[in-house]
């Protein structure tokens, strides 16, 4: 039997009725599908889940047991025991609840004990990184290097987070917090493998682990400002591209934020940074964090400025040269490659694109051709210098070849006036008779 007109409206307000007003704690999210396709594997766990997202994974469960053993770690360190600590998350449940961009099915015994198991492990795994006295001789993944870099891997990932304030709880419950603070254990985890400078104050406040990479990355005091002024979506050429349209590229200071790009008097000033195994995960689990939740898209406008500026290996060989890239990824092709598709469908609006103006204005000084003539005359001078006077006897032969040259072309033009006078003379002696 068919339902009604009201039936069916009774149905449907249930159903909005039913709906949970998004709360302002959300901040771990599932990546879209559109950004896991250009690859699945840079969003996907390898050895271990942290929270619920990826749980019920068969091939994560063998971890469990290493979680354990660093709980049992954990509990040494401080004078609460078991239970004190299960009341610590319990007393957290509904907060951490909201953390989560979809509804949790754990029942409360089940949140709780994997919250807490889970939260621990990446504590003593920070800790044990930063002390390495206190790593187990048997410790799995302190002594197997693959281990290891597959933890690392997984600790990066947008889904594979507990929220950051559940950390420091539980962080705070042993004697190292008052040594050391939560925020530089975890800039030691990360800081031989990232970009990012060390936060300057630790009243910063971070969602996750993500979020935490991600402020790293950031200047202390953010130079560029999204406008809400509408104009075209303007990306700027290769960088081999402005080189010979007139543009000089410089490396950063070494303590500068890798987002710190200026474009002045005709220079283009690019942060140093390290492309290797990690760059495309942290990148992109940043970028899909910025997509589902930050307003503020600094690390998506970073990856489309770098793709805009490497079209080609030439032009990762070029900023390479230029002291601005350093290829740990085994060839310019790779790095190209890495660029070319970190960035896909994140945003196509100029106003969230922070890099708008810089790249306007490097297009603008590019066209200059009076730029384009200096360009053309200093990659001569470059090839001169380095192909004919890269030592004084290669220049001393260019010189003198350049006088043979010269005498040459005046014993010619000399030849060429005797016989022209030669003709007139005759000429002018048969007009005569």
């Amino acid at each position: 039997m068919s339902k009604t007109v009201k039936e069916v409206a009774a149905t449907i307000r249930t159903k909005m009725d039913s709906l949970s007003p998004k709360s302002t704690e959300c901040c771990i999210y599932r990546v879209p599908e559109k950004l896991r396709r250009a690859n699945a594997d840079a969003y996907t766990p390898q050895v271990i889940s942290i929270g619920p997202f990826h749980r019920d994974k068969e091939e994560l469960k063998l971890t469990e047991e290493i979680k354990l053993k660093y709980l049992t770690t954990f509990l040494c360190r401080t004078k609460y025991d078991l239970v004190a600590c299960i009341r610590k998350i319990r007393d957290l449940e509904d907060r951490i609840r909201q953390c989560y961009c979809e509804n949790l099915t754990q029942a409360s015994e089940e949140l709780v004990e994997m919250i807490l198991v889970d939260a621990v492990f990446v504590v003593e795994l920070f800790i044990r990184n930063h002390y390495p006295a206190q790593q187990d001789p048997d410790d799995e993944i302190f002594s197997k290097q693959w281990m290891g870099n597959a933890v690392f891997h997984d600790v990066l990932l947008l889904e594979n987070q507990v929220p950051f304030f559940v950390l420091e709880n539980l962080y705070n419950l042993i004697t190292l917090s008052a040594t050391v603070t939560f925020f530089k254990l975890s800039y030691e985890y990360f800081k031989d493998v990232l970009n990012g400078h060390e936060l300057a104050s630790i009243r910063v406040q971070v969602k996750h682990v993500v979020d935490f990479v991600r402020a790293l990355q950031l200047p202390s005091s953010w130079q560029y400002k999204t406008s809400k002024e509408r104009r075209t979506f303007e990306l700027t050429r290769s960088a081999k591209e402005l080189r010979e349209a007139g543009v000089r590229f410089r490396p950063g200071k070494e303590t500068s934020s890798l987002l710190d790009v200026d474009f002045k008097d005709g220079t283009l000033v690019l942060p140093h940074m390290v492309v290797h195994q990690w760059t495309e995960v942290y990148f992109r689990n940043m970028i899909a964090y910025e997509q589902c939740h930050r307003s503020d898209k600094y690390i998506s406008s970073y990856a489309i400025l770098m793709d805009s500026l490497i079209n080609t290996p030439n032009d990762v060989d070029f900023l390479i040269n230029h002291g601005i890239l350093k290829n740990q990824l085994g060839s310019a092709d790779d790095a190209a490659n890495l660029f070319n598709s970190m960035y896909r469908e994140t945003l196509r609006d100029t106003s969230e694109f922070v890099y708008s103006s810089l790249c306007q204005n490097l297009n603008a000084y590019s066209r200059n051709r009076w730029h384009q003539w200096k360009a053309a005359w200093y990659q001569w001078r470059v090839i001169l210098r380095r192909d004919y006077f890269s030592n004084p006897w290669s220049g001393i032969s260019v010189v003198a070849a350049i006088i043979l040259l010269v005498l040459t072309l005046v014993q010619t033009a000399c030849s060429l006036l005797d016989i022209y006078e030669g003709d007139a003379r005759t000429l002018f002696r048969r007009r005569k008779w």
